[in-house]
């Protein structure tokens, strides 16, 4: 299931709940950058190799700055009663005690990069008791986008954020880096076989476009214990009702719709989500409402 279509099934979902049946029979795997579905995937307290490949795979960790064990922490920072709460999606430290926090941003939002430099600075302003001196450890940032942020920079879709000043490394201890999912899959499909990206990252990001895309998985992924591990996981036979619906709950109450972003490229999954709800007997008045089609196309359609 990929993203659009995760999000023309909320808003079906959201008005039948009921209807989630019915996407089970459509599709094999849940949309895996959901939140409660992403956080169930990567968050295990007694085995966290899963998570530590994905975010040594994703920062591009090499050496001797590898991530090689990691503690999960409480998402939700303190703040004053008439503060905003941050909350990241995964908070926890890496083998030093360094803070990494794991941020997955389903909008594109004009406001992201002002609240996740909010949430960071709120995150940093805890590491320092009273009474001690100002210390700081180093801090790593991830944030995972599912749409595109900077449509000014086409050919790049991987971005190495840090302190500078006249163009040299300022404060060494803070990296953050931000990673458009979709942009990856636009570039690595453009370019020749040859010419595209070799890396953890990259692998890593083609497993999960072959994923939402429900394409028949590469032999290399079938044949790594973790991804088939993965696959086994994001399953829709196992994750329960009650984890769908909530997430259906919270992805409708942010009104994606009313998102610029929404609308941007989805005309031909809209369709192709028509195309299985009608299948599955829906009305064409019903799939015009839900796939933003107009009830013409959708009868076109059948």
């Amino acid at each position: 299931m990929n993203k659009t279509q995760y999000r023309l099934m909320a808003q079906d979902v959201k008005e039948n709940r009921a209807n989630l049946a019915k996407y089970r029979k459509i599709f094999k795997y849940a949309y895996p950058f959901g939140d409660k579905v992403f956080k169930r995937l990567m968050i295990n307290q007694v085995k966290p190799e899963r998570f530590i490949a994905f975010l040594n795979a994703m920062m591009g960790l090499e050496g001797d700055r590898r991530i090689k064990d990691f503690s999960f922490r409480i998402q939700e920072m303190p703040a004053l009663p008439s503060q905003k709460k941050p909350i990241f999606d995964i908070v926890g430290t890496n083998q030093a005690g360094e803070p990494i926090l794991v941020e997955v941003q389903q909008n594109a939002s004009q406001l992201f990069i002002d609240r996740l430099f909010y949430y960071v600075s709120r995150a940093i302003s805890t590491l320092v008791p009273e009474g001690s001196r100002y210390r700081l450890p180093h801090v790593y940032v991830l944030s995972i986008l599912t749409e595109d942020l900077f449509n000014n920079e086409p050919d790049t879709y991987f971005h190495h954020v840090n302190l500078s000043k006249n163009g040299r490394p300022f404060y060494d201890k803070f990296d953050g880096f931000l990673v458009e999912v979709d942009k990856f899959c636009k570039i690595d499909a453009r370019l020749p076989l040859p010419n595209r990206e070799q890396s953890e990252r990259a692998d890593m990001l083609r497993f999960f476009n072959e994923l939402m895309e429900e394409k028949p998985f590469s032999p290399q992924y079938l044949q790594n214990d973790l991804y088939a591990k993965f696959i086994k996981d994001v399953s829709l036979e196992k994750i329960e009702d009650e984890l769908l619906l909530r997430e259906v709950d919270e992805m409708t109450d942010i009104k994606y719709e009313k998102e610029s972003s929404f609308l941007d490229g989805m005309d031909a999954k809209a369709r192709e989500m028509a195309r299985k709800m009608l299948a599955e007997g829906d009305s064409v008045e019903k799939v015009a409402r839900i796939s933003q089609l107009s009830e013409a196309e959708v009868a076109a359609l059948k």
